[in-house]
């Protein structure tokens, strides 16, 4: 029966590489995929029966894009993208395990959240960068934190989610615009202004907080004379009021750095972005650990000179993995402890390695024990 399987998964994938040709893959009746099967699509899905993958990579490839729709959604295992377009979502892919982001991005819709690209429960990804992303709505099941790796179709700008409580889904999404055009500029009184170049959209029933970070697009200098006035603001539906949401481990220059808010319940809120708050008082918080959000300072004062997870200590099989925000790979090491000073990996190749990395946010990922649980966030470097 497993060789019978086997081979039915070799007779699938080089079904779908015949469809390369314009053709579209019409199911209407009962697909699966099984362990050790990998499974080459190029060309538009038309999914109106079962779509499954029990283990096994479904890899969605090309040259140029084409569309997954249909009545019915697609649930896989692993799934890897590595198309020089994009793979326009017109239904759900639900994704059980991994998500392997090489080259070009899941598109949605971004007016509304009917479709998107899920990560069940304990599913991960790597990879995510300017080049592959999910460019629209993605959805994930967050039991500690999550960066969702969300951007429009020039760059990844990435959103953490963080539980306060039990597991619960978010839906979330950037967008590269002025967030007043449809949520007017009211505020609260201690909020002063609203960034207008871009937000994000996060929908979810229980509270969270959540972590964004600014680059020079933001163009933050045009609100704010210090990073110590941004916070994260939200446009209340209730009230149609922007809110404070906070601005707990702020850590930054105008140029780049990250911020948090305090919990919040995404549902009573349309729209996320920068703010800037009537309040110079910096926050009186350690600044060598900003919950999953770190500052390393590598400038010999003994203070924040090394990354560290004090967790991991606790886990001699670990991973870290350390990447800029274009989502190049800059640091790797097995079974680490404190080694990173700001440099790049002896294991990764580099033109000016003995200048180390340059000031600003770069993100990590650690995992323990081959993927058992993982943790990842920013890490802002500071020169």
């Amino acid at each position: 029966m497993q060789k019978n399987t086997f081979l039915y998964s070799i007779i699938w994938a080089l079904m779908v590489t015949f469809t390369a040709h314009g053709q579209q893959i019409h199911n209407t009746g009962n697909i699966q995929t099984h362990a050790n099967s990998e499974v080459g699509i190029f060309s538009t899905v038309v999914n109106e029966g079962t779509f499954l993958s029990n283990e096994g990579l479904v890899g969605f490839y090309g040259t140029t894009g084409y569309n997954i729709t249909g009545s019915n959604e697609l649930d896989l295992f692993d799934i890897e993208i590595a198309n020089e377009g994009s793979i326009v979502l017109n239904t759900p892919i639900i994704v059980e395990n991994n998500t392997n982001f090489i080259i070009g991005d899941f598109e949605t819709s971004k007016s509304e959240d009917v479709n998107y690209l899920e990560f069940e429960n304990s599913a991960f990804y790597n990879g995510s960068s300017n080049f592959s992303k999910i460019n629209g709505f993605v959805k994930a099941r967050v039991s500690n934190n999550l960066i969702l790796p969300i951007g429009d179709d020039l760059f990844l700008r990435p959103m953490s989610v963080e539980t306060t409580g039990t597991p619960s889904t978010y839906t979330g999404c950037y967008i590269y615009d002025n967030a007043t055009l449809n949520n007017p500029f009211f505020a609260e009184e201690e909020v002063t202004e609203v960034n207008t170049n871009e937000y994000w959209i996060l929908k979810g029933d229980d509270q969270t907080s959540a972590t964004l970070h600014w680059n020079e697009r933001s163009a933050l200098e045009n609100i704010a004379e210090n990073s110590s006035e941004i916070c994260i603001v939200g446009y209340e539906i209730a009230t149609a009021t922007w809110k404070n949401l906070g601005n707990i481990n702020i850590v930054g220059d105008l140029k780049s750095g990250f911020v948090s808010s305090e919990s919040f319940v995404p549902n009573e809120y349309a729209a996320l972005t920068f703010g800037v708050i009537d309040n110079n008082e910096q926050p009186e918080d350690d600044l060598s650990e900003k919950g999953y959000h770190y500052l390393v300072s590598p400038n010999g004062d003994g203070v924040n000179d090394r990354f560290v997870i004090e967790e991991l200590a606790n886990f001699e099989n670990n991973a870290l993995q350390i990447y800029d925000r274009n989502g190049l790979l800059v640091y790797q090491a097995q079974n680490y402890t404190d080694q990173f000073e700001g440099f790049t990996g002896n294991n990764i190749a580099a033109i000016s390695r003995n200048k180390g990395l340059a000031q600003g946010i770069y993100y990590y990922i650690a995992s323990v024990n081959g993927g058992e649980f993982s943790v990842q966030g920013f890490l802002y470097i500071d020169r």
